[in-house]
């Protein structure tokens, strides 16, 4: 999208870093509204989004938007650019991207030299610096704000590039992994073509991203299939285990991921291979992978996650290059090929056959209002995941509605903490945490209860209503952050306190209004249609086998 703005930038490098300023006078239109700015680099055939930390201040002229980062050269590229780049700016206001490139700015592309790919061990360093590793530690604890946790994890990281070692056992896995692999390289010679490795960390859903493109690649008579479908960590698998799977990668022509794989971007990766990632997630709602570098939990510049994918797909145009910038990679990976696992959505057969399954399964639901509670988490992750208990009482919340409405609480597979409920109300609330697929669930719902949870994709696609129960905006914003507003993305009404929560789900339960979901879909679902997995399969067979 094209649009004059007024702006100035400034570039200053020292060594191989460089310190990025963009300063903008904020249009009218964008007042109020989540802005965003992203540093281009750009070689002939390559490109990377490199997310710059942007904030909204007041001068005396008016409000400016304000972007800066600190960019380690080294890391911006996964392979160094054969030819001249050049740095240009992209403005981005809720999903609307303005192409700031009428200043490129060139840079020199010897900077771009990273460290050697092969891993130069040194043992007598290492021993070393463990007989040094409580001063280490230390001077790390007493610069860091005394944090003990993140004065480790410096350390360690520090020892382990200056020496090769590690002391982290899942480190020392991938490692061993990665060496397995190169060695595997070297004696299985170039992979045959069609040879495609399915792998994952977790078990793969029916009706999953990765069992339909395994189930229709299947058929094809010249594909071969392996799998490495495992649960445990790279850090709890035994050698062997480890072994096997570097042997499946290097003989693979294609590797097919659903889900972030750790270990497999420690891969000097062969050029013959290539890597598509399905992604488990339609749309793009809070903020994930890259865009997240140097904010809490995110990853270091040095990270070379997700960053050797040759195939994403993604359920809309729009969104491409915010997944280019999450994945650390060139828009032109990011493909709006569609999500497999909604093709069942559109298709009025299989949804028929699941409602009668999930009436079957609980027959108080025919007949009724149907809401589903379906909340997000709360914490980190599966290790510290909680929904807070004060926040949604059932008891109060059907006790204000009329004797019809039905309730399902469907929390996260994260939380495990049951609900407890009086057993007046047995018949009136099923928790069914752990129990059928949400989809499912939302196929009987006459409303669904949300707050962040991406099942928002799926109920746009059912043209299911939703309400959204955002008591912590502020505080989950702050920590977790979105790439539009949230205001401005969720496609229904809002509530932040119980009392209101009560109140829109009365008269949503009862309202005939139909949503309208058009432009919510046109932004981030446009590339959906049902066919999702023979377009994806399409692309495997003629452009990357």
């Amino acid at each position: 999208m094209t649009k004059n703005f007024n702006y100035r930038t400034t570039v200053h490098i020292t060594d191989q870093r460089m310190k990025l300023g963009f300063r903008c006078v904020l249009p009218e239109e964008m007042k109020g509204r989540r802005v965003r700015v992203q540093a281009i680099f750009s070689g002939r055939s390559i490109q990377r989004r490199f997310p710059m930390d942007t904030v909204i201040e007041d001068q005396e002229t008016g409000p400016q938007i304000m972007a800066d980062a600190e960019i380690e050269l080294p890391y911006v590229f996964l392979n160094m650019p054969r030819r001249r780049v050049t740095v240009t700016f992209s403005l981005w206001c809720g999903l609307e991207e303005y192409q700031l490139d009428d200043q490129p700015f060139p840079v020199n592309r010897e900077l771009f030299l990273g460290e050697e790919k092969e891993r130069k061990k040194k043992p007598v360093s290492f021993a070393l610096s463990t007989l040094a590793l409580p001063l280490i530690l230390a001077g790390r604890y007493l610069t860091g704000g005394h944090d003990g946790k993140a004065a480790m994890k410096e350390a360690n990281e520090a020892i382990y590039r200056k020496t090769g070692y590690s002391y982290s056992p899942r480190q020392r896995h991938t490692d061993y992994f990665a060496d397995c692999y190169q060695s595997y390289v070297r004696k299985v010679g170039k992979p045959e073509k069609g040879n495609i490795l399915f792998l994952s960390e977790r078990l793969p859903e029916p009706g999953g991203n990765l069992m339909l493109v395994k189930e229709m690649l299947e058929g094809q008579p010249s594909v071969s299939i392996q799998e490495f479908i495992h649960t445990k960590t790279i850090d709890k698998l035994k050698r062997k285990e480890i072994r096997e799977c570097a042997k499946k990668c290097a003989e693979a022509s294609v590797i097919i991921l659903e889900d972030f794989y750790p270990q497999l971007h420690a891969l000097n990766k062969r050029r013959e291979t290539r890597i598509v990632q399905l992604w488990h997630a339609c749309g793009a709602f809070k903020t994930f992978g890259l865009t997240r570098i140097g904010k809490p939990g995110g990853a270091p510049q040095s990270s070379r996650n997700h960053r050797n994918y040759d195939l994403v797909s993604v359920s809309s145009q729009p969104i491409r290059n915010i997944y280019a910038e999450a994945f650390g990679i060139s828009p032109s990976k990011v493909k709006a090929l569609g999500v497999p696992r909604t093709d069942a959505l559109f298709d009025p057969e299989i949804c028929r056959a699941k409602k009668d399954a999930i009436y079957r399964a609980y027959p108080v639901l025919k007949g009724k209002k149907v809401v589903l509670f379906a909340p997000t988490f709360r914490g980190d992750g599966n290790k510290d995941a909680f929904y807070p208990a004060e926040a949604f009482d059932p008891e109060r919340f059907m006790k204000a509605l009329p004797d019809d409405v039905v309730l399902i609480i469907k929390h996260h597979p994260f939380v495990e903490s049951p609900v407890i409920v009086d057993p007046v109300y047995g018949d009136r609330v099923l928790d069914l945490t752990g129990k059928d697929h949400i989809n499912d669930l939302m196929m009987v719902s006459d409303l669904l209860i949300t707050d962040y949870s991406s099942s928002v994709f799926e109920a746009v696609i059912l043209r299911l209503p939703m309400l959204f129960y955002a008591f912590d905006e502020e505080e989950y914003t702050a920590s977790r952050d979105f790439y539009v507003d949230y205001e401005e993305f969720v496609p229904g009404p809002i509530a932040h306190t119980f009392d209101d929560l009560i109140r829109k789900t009365e008269e949503m339960i009862r309202s005939e209004n139909s949503p309208d979901y058009r432009i919510f879909t046109e932004a981030f679902l446009g590339a959906l249609d049902g066919h999702s997995t023979s377009r994806i399969v399409d692309c495997i067979l003629h452009e990357l086998i």
